[in-house]
């Protein structure tokens, strides 16, 4: 007997796709001189992505501790400074 109660991305031989967990902002610790990205968007009232776009872009500058992408306290305090963009006047 045939389910019909697939849909086209779903079929008995091939399961649907697992969605993504959205990316969240996360609250860092107080006392803290290096933020995770999710910690950065999060202290900036921003999305992840942004942050992101942001170290791409080379208006916050980052460093990589292994595995993990850091960001300074102090280049937050120095984008904010500039108004958000390095070509801010």
């Amino acid at each position: 007997m045939r389910n019909t109660n697939t849909t086209p991305r779903e079929t008995p031989n091939r399961p649907a796709r697992r969605r993504r967990r959205p990316v969240q902002a996360v609250q860092p610790e107080p006392g803290r001189q290096a933020l995770t990205v999710p910690e950065t968007a999060y202290e900036l009232n921003v999305h992840p992505n942004t942050v992101w776009n942001l170290i791409r872009d080379g208006e916050l500058k980052s460093f990589t501790l292994g595995r993990r992408r850091l960001v300074a306290r102090s280049a937050i305090e120095d984008l904010m400074a500039r108004g958000g963009t390095a070509d801010a006047s």
